[in-house]
């Protein structure tokens, strides 16, 4: 064999430099994936943790602010002269309990000092009961709402929450307090937290920072203990400071990526922590996959660059010449000529397929960009953009554009109680009702949970009779039943209308129909109002 050819053999400098270069992207791969995905995996959990805690933090608020504003307003319809009358009194608490028993361990009337004068449902020891030195009392006794520290009832052996609301006479005069105590293990209230799992490890808080009290946990022998010392865990004693946002904290023993979410109604939050290990369990898989594949390819390195040199290299160096120009935008994106029925020639028919596939993948990005997914129907961004054409047709032509929005009645109980999957259903179903009352020339666009918009042209003048007959047409059809699984349904609709012509602006108009639409659910749903008009809800 000669030597020196077989050096100088580009064959042999490319199965050497081959072997160099996988050996070098190998250790290099190695540190610098496994740097980047252990930093990238942890921003991806810490987000995620934070979406989790902002859902808890929001659903524990909206939970606690339905039984504020429920108390809010007992306080403010109960007549003051029953305060007098103790019978009628606890008649009137029995019959405002059984009709919604938010509160659990039931509602109790007390004196301005403090002492329970009556209770429903009537439980032993709570009548005479002063509650004077209960630490908030001196707030509601001060005139205002006060949802009290989570305490451990004796009685019930439950962990309860108070409310306390004031009670005035007609002058505003403090006549007592009406307060409510529910079970944070009761059915609608925060049973279902405590109930929660967060895959196999992660676990949840709800922290009452004033008393660095836990209130609810997902491990119920957590609940009503204290937080731990001091410097055990940085990340809650920057959240009892006031901190919300995400980091890297631990429970005592583990290391945890931890997120902390305000509830606003009470200055409580919630920490929801998920371990480190559990998190990035990619990072160890990558880092042995990396060495596998890096023996591997330093073994069969030799074979592959003589074969791709030897018989692949000129008609794949010409397809990928033209795949280059390709890219830089020197030739349009076309198949590439099939050389020969080979791995070339493979290589080639695979390239033109996943270059059809990438345009098809395009069309479709394009499409759920401005499409929402499960109706399909434009979003808020392609609604904008119809927006701008619709005011300029109007512009041009002299006429004007309606825009009706839209929300469903009663379709969160629906939601709520059968599912989402029933949910959607009932979304597309009403989705094609909408369309079916749609002109050609017409948008309709889902632009949140149960929220859709009509965007209507070419009404003929007064814009506002078009509009009309639209919204009713859009009343009546969504007010047919609907058959689901579990039976049949009836949702309705509020609609708010704003009309222009041929000048104005989209955005002042679509605030002007959302407003309408807000009006429309406090005049008594199932109608319609027309923004700037006097007249009620239709």
């Amino acid at each position: 064999m000669n030597f020196k050819r077989f050096a100088n053999s580009l064959v042999t400098r490319l199965v050497l430099f081959g072997t160099l270069v996988v050996l070098a992207s190998g250790i290099a791969r190695y540190y610098v994936l496994t740097d980047f995905l252990h930093n990238d995996l942890t921003d991806v959990a810490a987000e995620q943790q934070s979406t989790i805690a902002s859902y808890l933090a929001q659903d524990i608020n909206h939970r606690l602010l339905e039984r504020r504003r429920y108390l809010e307003q007992l306080a403010a319809s109960l007549p003051p002269e029953l305060m007098s009358q103790p019978e009628k009194l606890r008649e009137w608490l029995r019959d405002r309990q059984e009709l919604q028993p938010l509160f659990s361990q039931g509602l109790f009337i007390t004196d301005v000092d403090g002492l329970i004068v009556i209770d429903y449902p009537a439980t032993v020891g709570r009548t005479g009961m002063s509650i004077s030195g209960f630490p908030d009392f001196h707030l509601a006794k001060g005139g205002k709402f006060v949802i009290g520290e989570p305490l451990f009832s004796t009685r019930s052996k439950e962990t309860i929450i108070p409310m306390m609301a004031p009670l005035r006479d007609n002058t505003g005069k403090l006549i007592g307090i009406l307060g409510g105590t529910a079970a944070l293990a009761a059915p609608g209230f925060l049973d279902h937290l405590q109930q929660a799992r967060l895959g196999k490890s992660g676990s949840f808080i709800l922290v009452s920072p004033a008393r660095r009290l836990i209130v609810a946990s997902n491990d119920p022998t957590a609940v009503l203990k204290q937080l731990p010392q001091v410097g055990v865990d940085p990340i809650l004693d920057k959240a009892v400071a006031g901190y919300r946002g995400t980091g890297i904290g631990s429970n005592g023993t583990v290391e945890e990526i931890k997120a902390i979410a305000a509830v606003p109604s009470t200055g409580w939050f919630v920490a929801v922590g998920l371990p480190v290990s559990a998190a990035l369990p990619t990072v160890e898989h990558v880092q042995a996959f990396i060495l596998r594949g890096g023996v591997a390819q330093a073994l069969v390195i030799f074979l592959l660059i003589i074969l791709v040199v030897v018989w692949f290299f000129q008609p794949l160096r010409h397809a990928a010449d033209q795949a280059e120009r390709m890219t830089r935008g020197d030739l349009p994106l076309t198949p590439l000529p099939v050389a020969r029925a080979d791995e070339v020639g493979h290589l080639t028919m695979a390239f033109n397929r996943l270059l059809s596939r990438l345009k098809v993948h395009q069309a479709e990005l394009q499409h759920q960009a401005h499409h929402d997914i499960l109706t399909g129907l434009p979003n808020r961004v392609m609604l904008a953009d119809r927006m701008q054409q619709a005011i300029a047709h109007a512009q041009r032509h002299r006429t004007g554009v309606a825009l009706l929005f839209l929300d469903l009645d009663g379709f969160k109980p629906i939601n709520d109680t059968l599912g989402h999957k029933a949910g959607d259903q009932v979304l597309q179903e009403i989705t094609q009702r909408l369309l079916n009352v749609a002109r050609g020339s017409d948008t309709l666009a889902r632009v949140g949970g149960d929220e859709f918009v009509l965007l209507a042209t070419d009404l003929g003048m007064p814009l506002t009779h078009g509009a009309r007959i639209l919204a009713e047409k859009c009343i009546n059809v969504v007010a047919e039943p609907l058959k689901l699984q579990q039976g049949n349904y009836q949702l309705g609709v509020s609609i708010g209308i704003a009309v222009c012509d041929d000048n104005c602006d989209p955005d002042l108009l679509l605030q002007a129909a959302d407003k309408a639409m807000y009006d429309a659910k406090s005049k008594g749903r199932g109608c319609y109002v027309i923004a700037g008009s006097s007249e009620t809800c239709i």
